[in-house]
């Protein structure tokens, strides 16, 4: 692709840009402040993990050949039971808008996570140090190897515990945000900013003029109804709990306020509150008011683990004001009791309604065993545990706890397989161990490893361009309906790490007056074309002399079928345009229009419209 002038002005621009700041400065400055942390005061960690992301995308994924349309299908988490997409969905990208967000994300963030993490842990004052030796307290083995190796092991994490099919770095860039914010809230802020403007300035690199017309776009959800808010939250948490964990052992703590405020602007800026759901029938709910309470409180939780006070939360006898106080081992026995008991009326409950029973109890038993955890510390014996819980313990059990309920209910999702003759219909192209093809209300193929409860609880019609493969445990849309009833066609890449292969799907079809499309789908994969579908004839409105017309589609071609009183009278191919052909007394024309042709039927004088083809 030729450089146009404005990048190379752009480039220019940018150069001259950072060199002013450079030499304001005291140029020397801003190395000297950086190699106290980092190796010749460059984040490598963070280029070296930047690197292997964006040469997964171009190498493994095939991006480098077809950089808008990678290979995604083998790479997503689609089951435990394979276990590639579980190694693999943490670092690969749907596509260059996925890749980028989450690399100039990472690019933003993961040098602050490094700087407080440090090649040097010797050298960081007022932190108390790293004592460990050997290998792994190597500056260059630190920045070269633990610090991506500790980045790719979040990505893992989240891949593991994503709730349903997973794709993306974005978990490991929440988790690098909740531990910048949670070590340097200031600079963090700025971070989010940075972001933001690393990606205009890539897209004014590699698109500097745009050019848009006014048209309708294709039907499709809702951008935020694909996003994967559970591993971003997951990440986040993660991220908290490290740097928690972090600033405990290098007895620091940050400011209250400054951890707070940029914990709500980050919250709020990242969409950390964002919860949203299907409801069916193409229906879908964002639930902001309830995300954004939750982001606040999370936020006050977070400040309190962070640089909360470390006095007692609760004295030995927590309630000495009555007259029989107890004491905190009563009090934690007492709480035990409740919620053996509504364990144990939940799980009664959901053999009373008997739906989703195997859920119900599950989520009833992790729960229950979630909010037995603040009673144990009190059950514990003195040697293991003496003193009462600080108000900061007690915070950072709270985040702990939160993390598990959002990891553990993507366990049972996740714990699925795809079904003896998934593959719907008979109209599929088969390639190595995949088959594409396409279907109308077509049963999910995937069914649940363990009894769930309820047969029915991944069921659903679904219609498009289906791709299975029972060795990688896929039963998924390629392609939507809408999609090709908007554009007419849409391409689907399968394949495997060292090989692909796209299958081109192409709809074609008449709109019948009065009614919906008579319709079928070809599906054409190295030079061979396929006919996958067909939909089901389409009677037109128009009744003439006591006759009716169906458009049926079959293998080869459209045909007109005509019926009288429920009886065929007559079938004829569709005429080819500027054609005419007669059946059963009545003349059927295609004529071409202005958006491409149309069936007319006449008789005796009367003109009837039939169908148009449809347009793309």
């Amino acid at each position: 692709m030729p450089v146009s002038p404005t990048q190379i002005v752009l480039a220019v621009v940018l150069a001259l840009a950072f060199g002013f700041v450079w030499y304001y400065e005291g140029r020397g400055n801003w190395r000297a402040r950086l190699e106290d942390r980092f190796v010749y005061g460059v984040p490598w960690g963070t280029i070296v993990t930047v690197t292997i992301v964006v040469a997964f995308y171009l190498l493994a994924q095939a991006g480098a050949r077809q950089w808008g349309d990678p290979l995604t299908l083998p790479f997503v988490s689609w089951s435990y039971f394979y276990p590639t997409g579980i190694v693999t969905a943490g670092i690969a990208h749907g596509g260059p808008q996925h890749l980028l967000s989450n690399m100039t994300g990472t690019l933003a963030l993961a040098p602050i996570v490094e700087y407080a993490w440090s090649h040097y842990p010797r050298n960081v004052r007022n932190e108390g140090g790293d004592d460990a030796g050997g290998l792994f307290a190597r500056p260059a083995v630190r920045a070269v190897v633990v610090f991506p190796l500790a980045l790719l092991a979040v990505a893992f994490g989240t891949a593991v515990f994503s709730l349903g099919p997973g794709l993306g770095f974005s978990g490991v860039v929440f988790a690098l945000l909740g531990f910048a914010v949670v070590t340097y809230p200031l600079p963090t802020v700025v971070a989010v900013v940075v972001s933001s403007a690393l990606g205009t300035i890539y897209q004014a690199l590699s698109e500097p003029v745009v050019r848009e017309v006014v048209e309708t776009g294709t039907p499709a959800p809702p951008g935020w109804a694909g996003i994967a808010f559970q591993a971003h939250l997951l990440g986040f948490l993660l991220g908290v709990l490290l740097a928690v964990a972090l600033l405990r052992y290098r007895h620091r703590r940050p400011s209250t306020e400054r951890v707070f405020f940029a914990l709500v602007i980050v919250g709020m800026a990242q969409s950390l509150w964002l919860v949203a759901w299907p409801g069916g029938d193409d229906v879908y709910f964002l639930y902001r008011g309830a995300g954004v309470i939750f982001v606040l409180l999370l936020t006050m939780v977070v400040t309190v683990a962070v640089s909360g006070s470390d006095r007692q939360l609760l004295g030995r006898r927590p309630l000495a004001v009555l007259p029989r106080s107890p004491s905190r081992r009563q009090l934690a026995v007492g709480w035990l009791a409740v919620v053996g008991l509504l364990t144990v009326l939940g799980i009664a409950g959901a053999f009373v309604v008997g739906e989703f029973v195997g859920i119900s109890v599950a989520a009833t038993l992790v729960i229950g065993g979630l909010l037995a955890i603040p009673a144990v510390p009190p059950l514990l014996p003195d040697r293991l545990f003496s003193g009462p819980v600080s108000r900061r313990q007690a915070a950072i059990v709270c985040l702990a706890v939160v993390t598990l309920l959002v990891a553990i209910p993507s366990i049972p999702v996740s714990l699925i397989t795809v079904g003896e003759d998934a593959v719907p219909g008979d109209g599929g192209v088969e390639i190595d161990e995949y088959t594409v093809t396409y279907e109308q209300d077509a049963t999910s193929g995937q069914v649940p490893a363990i009894d769930l409860g309820d047969d029915d609880v991944l069921a659903g019609e679904q219609t498009g361009v289906i791709v299975v493969s029972d060795e990688r445990e896929i039963w998924t849309i390629g392609v939507r309906e809408e999609v090709l009833e908007f554009e007419g066609g849409d391409t689907t890449v399968v394949g495997g790490i060292g090989w692909h292969e796209t299958v081109h799907a192409e709809r074609s079809g008449w709109e019948v007056v009065g009614n919906d499309s008579a319709y079928v789908v070809d599906l054409t994969h190295d030079g061979e074309t396929t006919r996958s579908f067909t939909s089901e004839p389409v009677r037109a409105d128009a009744l003439i002399d006591g006759q009716s017309v169906v458009v049926v589609p079959v293998a080869e071609e459209f045909r007109l079928q005509i019926l009288e009183d429920g009886t065929e009278v007559d079938t004829i191919p569709v005429p080819a345009e500027n054609e005419t052909t007669t059946a059963a007394g009545i003349d059927f024309t295609t004529e071409p229009t202005e958006d491409g042709a149309a069936i007319v039927a006449e008789t005796a004088g009367d003109r009837f419209l039939i169908a148009e083809r449809e347009t793309y």
